[in-house]
Order: C-alpha cells, then sequence, then structure tokens
C-alpha cells in the first residue's frame, strides 16, 4: 500500500501525520498568538469554520476545543409558561372585559331592590350635585357639588377655566407618555366642548343647562361611571380596581333615575317638583326653574329625559359590546401609527 503524501498544512503547523490531539492544541494555540490582536478577534468569531475544517483531519470522536479566551454565546432566556389566571384586574382579559361589568351591574341593580339601597340614596343626591357641578366647571363658574342636596354656583372665573384646561392638558400628556389613547381622547372632547360653553353659548343658556343636568346628571354621569369601565386610564388613577366600584355605584345610580323616570313617563308617580333642601313647594327646584322661566311643558320635561336615559342606555349596551368583541384594538393600531414604537394599550 503506497505511503500517503504527507498534507502541508500538517507541516506548516510543524506536525507528523501521527499527531496527537495535545500536539494539535499546542500548534493552534501558538498559530493564535502569533496574530495580530485584531486578527485574533476575527479568529475567534469564526472558530467554527476553523474547527469545521480541522475536524476533517481528526477522529470523529475528538473533540476540538475553542480558541482561547472564547465565550460561547448563552441562550436566550425563555420564562417557563405562566399558568392561565383571572385576574380582575386584567384588561385584556376577555371574560372580565365581557361579564365583569355587567355582574356588578346586576349585583347593584339587585342592592338596589332590597332595604339596602338606602346607602345608594346619597351618591343618587351626590351624582345629581355633581351634574350641576360638570356643567358649571365646563362654563368657567366655581361650582360646589354637596352631598345634602344642594349645589352653590359663581361666577365665572379665569382660575377654574383654566384650571380645566391644565387638567385635560395633564390628561393628555400622560395619556401619550403611557401610550393610551382613551384618556387622550376624553380630553380633547372635552376641550372643544368647555370653549363653547365659557364663550360661545349665552348667559340664559347656560341657567338653562345648569337646571336641566341635575336630572340628567343622574342620568349620563352614571352612564359614564359604567362605560368607563373599559377605559384604560393612567397609571397614577389606580383605576384597575377603583372601576369596579364605579361600576357599581353608577349602575345603582342609572337603574334608579331610568326607573323613575319611566314610572313618570307612565304615570306611576308625579314629576318631582320643588327641591331636596326646600321640599316640594320649593319654586327653585330644577324642574320648576325649566317649567316656570323656560317654558317647558310637563309633557316637554317628560319626553327630554325619557330620551336621555334611553339614549344613556344605548350608550351602555354600544360602548360595552364595542369592547367586548375587540373592536377598540383598531383604535389603538390606529394610534400606535402615531405613536411608534412599543405597544400601545
Amino acid at each position: 500500500m503506497p505511503t500517503p503524501e504527507p498534507d502541508p498544512h500538517l507541516i506548516r503547523l510543524g506536525l507528523s501525520p501521527d499527531y496527537t490531539q495535545e500536539e494539535l492544541r499546542a500548534a493552534y494555540a501558538a498559530l493564535v498568538a502569533s496574530l495580530p490582536a485584531s486578527e485574533q478577534d476575527d479568529l475567534r468569531d469564526s472558530h467554527n469554520v476553523l474547527n469545521a475544517r480541522i475536524r476533517r483531519r481528526l477522529p470523529r470522536d475528538e473533540v476540538i476545543l475553542p480558541p482561547p479566551g472564547y465565550k460561547a454565546p448563552q441562550p436566550a432566556y425563555v420564562p417557563p409558561a405562566r399558568p392561565a389566571s383571572f385576574d380582575l384586574d386584567d384588561y385584556d382579559n376577555r371574560w372580565v372585559t365581557a361579564f365583569g361589568p355587567v355582574i356588578v351591574a346586576l349585583i347593584a341593580i339587585g342592592v338596589s331592590k332590597t332595604p339596602l339601597g338606602f346607602f345608594l340614596d346619597g351618591f343618587h343626591v351626590w351624582t345629581h350635585e355633581f351634574g350641576h357641578a360638570t356643567v358649571a366647571w365646563l362654563a368657567g363658574h366655581t361650582a360646589s357639588p354637596l352631598p345634602i342636596g344642594w349645589t352653590n354656583t359663581g361666577p365665572k372665573t379665569p382660575f377654574v377655566y383654566f384650571g380645566i384646561i391644565f387638567l385635560l392638558v395633564v390628561l393628555i400628556v400622560a395619556g401619550i407618555r403611557e401610550r393610551k389613547v382613551w384618556p387622550v381622547l376624553i380630553a380633547v372632547t372635552l376641550l372643544p366642548l368647555q370653549f363653547y360653553l365659557s364663550w360661545v353659548q349665552p348667559e340664559h343658556r347656560y341657567d338653562l343647562w345648569v337646571a336641566f343636568v341635575g336630572c340628567g346628571g343622574e342620568l349620563y354621569l352614571s352612564a359614564a361611571a359604567i362605560a368607563l369601565f373599559h377605559v384604560r386610564l393612567p397609571e397614577k388613577f389606580g383605576w384597575g380596581w377603583c372601576r369596579y366600584l364605579f361600576v357599581f355605584l353608577g349602575a345603582g345610580v342609572f337603574a334608579r333615575a331610568f326607573t323613575m323616570w319611566r314610572d313618570i313617563r307612565y304615570g306611576r308617580i308625579p314629576l318631582p317638583f320643588g327641591s331636596m333642601v326646600g321640599g316640594e313647594e320649593d319654586a327653585g327646584g330644577d324642574l320648576n326653574i325649566l317649567q316656570d322661566d323656560f317654558g317647558w311643558k310637563d309633557r316637554q320635561i317628560i319626553a327630554t329625559y325619557n330620551n336621555l336615559a334611553t339614549a344613556c342606555l344605548l350608550a351602555i349596551v354600544v360602548v360595552h359590546l364595542f369592547f367586548a368583541l375587540g373592536a377598540d384594538r383598531l383604535v389603538r393600531n390606529l394610534w400606535s401609527r402615531v405613536l411608534p414604537g412599543n405597544s400601545v394599550d
């Protein structure tokens, strides 16, 4: 059998045809050490290729050691799969989104029909007073809603006007920083409404709205408290768990106001003239002002508030279905194009 020609690469490395693994390691280390530092780095980066070439001259069961100083890349850490959990604070849990507010609202309505419903009476009165105050504040007037059935309103002041603007701007900035679209949309919607109520509408119209939104606030503020369950507000609000409380209180107040105006419509109970403080004979009651100062007839008052109650109920249903069916993702996807980068809530 003819003797194989010696490999010129082995001769260059100073190895005999019957080299050992220790000789190969020493020759390889000497080769690496003889190169400039930059070439040593390149050599370490391409050690797999070099090892593959050298491995051709070794038996398959031999092991090639990496170059000196080489650190093998570590595999990326993959956390273990978390078990499925029913987190009531999770906005992305479809079960919570679909059934959470419904269950809480049904509990609130059930409680309102029991003797324990008197606990909700105070919140009903306060919601009524906040109805007066919200329009006053948006129109730049001072207002102090008190839970005793009285709201003290004052003149228009720059402090209230610019204070509301400041709060809305803070809401916009917080929404942008935390990449939450709904706080920004709410604030952007309220800003032109505030401008209209403050500078465009005539003063007598302001008096009409202040009188109307007492009973109206019982409907639209409680409906807003329910609808806001789905809205991701800034972290400072601590809204994750508070939203359940607001749904409970809002549903109790809305159910009572909605039922009251349906009973008035069908003649089961009379119109609530007068006021809580002055009694039924108080000419300064909200409905008295609508009737005496602005000429509203009983039929107009009943129809208007019933239409508002129906509109608020439809708004609650539409908002709930919008989020329960995941349609809000379309809005968030559009918002992510405005603020590219991280995910948008």
